[in-house]
């Protein structure tokens, strides 16, 4: 019973339901290895390989010990440094012994609110909790807050005791007050007669134009803005922006970042940095022009010929900052450093770690990293404000990856919030066999707690800065992650779990702060405990087309989620054209992701068939002809992407984006899982330019056809548009 005692409070899990819908237990050894990875001292298995040293972790002894530690001793402590409530319903919760007889005095103050006091004893709280200890009763005793003196936010507690000389000294902690959901923007306001928002998903290093440095940048953000909001398109979703590990440039994806708090500097517009006209003359120079235009011909991004030919750029333009701006101290020197006083400590995380990864690469000093951050910052948040002033209701959406791999500066400067004795990934499934391991260090729930959730806070918080909507990716993780022990004797993994109320208010709470909506991507093994719970907390779902089917096929727009944002695709599925032809089989084939040629037209079979449930669906919409269903390989491909992006369009989804790449209908795939060095995942640029798209009668019509889907999917702004159109004739 001990063992499992701990097992439980350390949030190693028993069992799941599968892809499958079937209950399955997760052995007992390999719920124990889970649980050693835990109690291991952190980087163990960088320095240690004998399995016999795990079998003291979990004796009896130590199972006790821990046991007290997380489950007896929070018990003795009359404040606890971290709790929270709704602001519907505020409280303070205090342990103490059964009928304790003194009073006690409890405040509550910061935050820009007026200072709280109030005076009570035991039996003017209500009991919402009680534990024995040793034959004394303990309980959580909760007061009730007077609402009108609070706001949402981070206040401080005091708690001191009257007269009672035992416990003289006066206790601190803080409460956060949060709201009820997450923040809406005008999405839901029951006054509003607007269309139905929708956007582009675009992977930023993708851009490309003639005049970049062999990667798309804030400055193809820009481009891309002003482009989608004369389309009338309301926000851009875009790949992690995350910081990426300096040291590997030939590892670029998005989601396997060193400090998911930093931004990619390789994103950074060389022409827009206020610098730059004092070294316009060399770097437009024949020497420099001539690299460019060599990196930017190729139709696979090298990201170590472009962070060399990038940083030499930025080391000229730290000089000049230096020589103009941080010795006479100028106005711009003042916010800089003002940049770097908001959230310095974090900041000097990254920047150290950055030298160290860089080292092999660039000899500079912090100043130069610092300077990198503060012009990737002011570049993004300048795209954002372009958004907001274009019209677009939205404008971007920024995309927060699931965890950090553990060499960066998020995890290796925060060890003691991190399990880096272990990996994240997936249980095995039919598309995995093996399962999948991600490589990224999870955070350990019980040190998170301990810690007061701060790094989530500061996590969160950095991701909503400069959008108007995060989404969260493999936001299941909030409840539970599939967690791999780096040293496989301790076997095949398992789920933990993770405080989801609390995390899910802190979400809620910097959302409503930043002004920020949330999106949960919730694909995959979804968990039946977390779905009403994103929903009432007013987090959208994430739908893929694709997915959006059931016994009869592919789901009528009517029935997509209310509460969604639906894409056609996105990066780790195929582009439509890909699925369409069949060429992302052929490929995963190619691949040997497929075994052998008999799967493989197995795979196509079942391919052919959920094309003609896909042209079904057009013609039972009236996006097709019925006429046009006979041969589907003789079918316009053309007039199948515009009624395919037409039907998903009008879909009962509050939100709806295309990918960039299907829009141009590439058949190009961004990232195939399972693959790393096998396939040029995140290196591929778009076939076209903005410009390009601009000029393209195909690319109007799709972006035309969006807009007017996306008008009738509210008959309410529909009517509106008529009513206007009509009065002005």
């Amino acid at each position: 019973m001990g063992l499992e005692k701990l097992l439980y409070l350390q949030g190693v899990g028993a069992e799941f339901i599968d892809c499958f819908g079937e209950l399955v237990h997760i052995p007992a050894m390999d719920r124990q290895g889970i649980l050693t990875t835990m109690l291991l001292p952190t980087s163990f298995n960088q320095h240690h390989c004998d399995p016999s040293e795990y079998a003291s972790l979990i004796t009896d002894t130590e199972v006790a010990k821990h046991i007290e530690h997380l489950d007896v001793e929070p018990w003795l402590l009359p404040l606890h440094r971290f709790q929270w409530c709704e602001i519907d319903k505020p409280h303070i919760d205090v342990q103490l012994p059964d009928n304790y007889l003194y009073a006690f005095k409890i405040t509550v103050f910061g935050e820009g609110i007026d200072t709280l006091s109030v005076t009570v004893k035991c039996q003017d709280c209500s009991i919402v909790g009680e534990y024995h200890i040793d034959g004394q009763r303990y309980c959580q005793y909760r007061l009730l807050l007077d609402k009108p003196n609070l706001q949402l936010g981070y206040h401080h507690i005091s708690l001191s005791f009257i007269g009672d000389s035992c416990r003289a000294n006066t206790l601190y902690g803080q409460i956060m007050i949060a709201p009820r959901m997450a923040y809406q923007g005008r999405i839901n306001s029951p006054t509003a007669v607007q269309k139905q928002p929708w956007g582009l998903n675009a992977q930023l290093y993708a851009l490309r134009n003639d005049s970049q440095w062999g990667i798309g940048d804030f400055g193809n953000l820009a481009e891309l803005i002003d482009y989608a909001s004369h389309a009338s398109a309301d926000f851009i979703l875009l790949n992690p922006l995350h910081a990426l590990d300096i040291s590997q440039p030939e590892n670029p994806s998005p989601y396997s970042p060193t400090d998911r708090r930093r931004l990619n500097p390789l994103y950074i517009q060389i022409e827009a940095v206020y610098e730059y006209k004092e070294v316009q003359a060399e770097l437009t120079s024949q020497q420099w022009q001539q690299k460019r235009q060599a990196i930017n011909q190729a139709q696979l991004i090298n990201y170590d010929e472009v962070q060399s030919l990038k940083y030499a750029a930025f080391e000229k333009l730290y000089q000049i900052f230096c020589q103009q701006h941080v010795k006479p101290e100028s106005t711009r020197y003042r916010a800089y450093l003002a940049f770097v006083e908001q959230d310095k400590s974090a900041l000097m995380q990254f920047v150290e770690k950055e030298m160290h990864l860089a080292s092999k690469y660039f000899n500079q000093n912090a100043g130069f990293y610092l300077y990198l951050q503060f012009v990737a910052h002011e570049q993004l948040e300048a795209c954002q404000l372009n958004a907001k002033q274009c019209g677009m209701s939205i404008g971007l959406i920024r995309d927060l990856a699931v965890g950090a791999v553990s060499h960066g500066a998020e995890i290796s400067a925060n060890l003691g919030l991190f399990c880096d004795n272990a990996s994240i990934g997936a249980p095995p499934d039919p598309f995995a066999e093996q399962g999948q391991n991600w490589g990224l260090t999870p955070f350990d729930p019980v040190k998170l707690k301990q810690h007061d959730f701060s790094h989530f806070i500061q996590l969160v918080r950095s991701n909503m800065q400069s959008c108007g909507a995060l989404r969260i990716d493999h936001v299941m993780g909030l409840l539970r992650l599939w967690w791999w022990p780096l040293n496989r004797d301790l076997g095949q993994g398992g789920y933990v779990y993770y405080p989801l109320e609390t995390l899910l208010a802190i979400v809620c709470l910097e959302s409503q702060r930043a002004r920020c909506i949330v999106i949960g991507e919730d694909l995959g093994i979804v968990p039946p405990e977390i779905v009403s719970r994103l929903q009432h907390a007013g987090i959208f779902s994430n739908e893929l087309f694709y997915f959006c089917k059931d016994h009869n096929g592919f789901k009528s727009p009517k029935d997509y989620k209310h509460q969604s944002l639906m894409m056609l695709a996105n990066h780790d599925v195929p582009t439509i054209t890909a699925w369409w032809t069949g060429d992302d089989l052929k490929l995963r084939r190619k691949l040997e992701l497929i075994d052998n040629d008999n799967k493989l037209q197995q795979l196509l079979a079942t391919r052919h068939a959920e094309k003609q449930q896909l042209i079904d669906l057009l013609i039972r919409e009236g996006a097709l002809e019925p006429t046009e269903s006979s041969e589907l390989d003789q079918l316009d491909f053309d007039k199948v992407i515009l009624a395919w992006i037409s039907v998903a369009a009008k879909g009962n989804a509050q939100l709806f984006s295309v990918q960039l790449s299907d829009l141009v209908a590439d058949k190009h795939g961004v990232n195939i899982p399972g693959t790393w060095k096998e396939f040029p995942n995140w290196q591929r640029r778009l076939p076209l330019s903005i410009q390009q798209m601009s000029q393209s009668n195909k690319v109007q019509q799709r972006l035309s056809a969006i807009k007017q889907a996306r008008q009738a999917s509210n008959p309410a702004f529909a009517a509106n548009v008529s009513l206007s159109t009509n009065s002005e004739q």
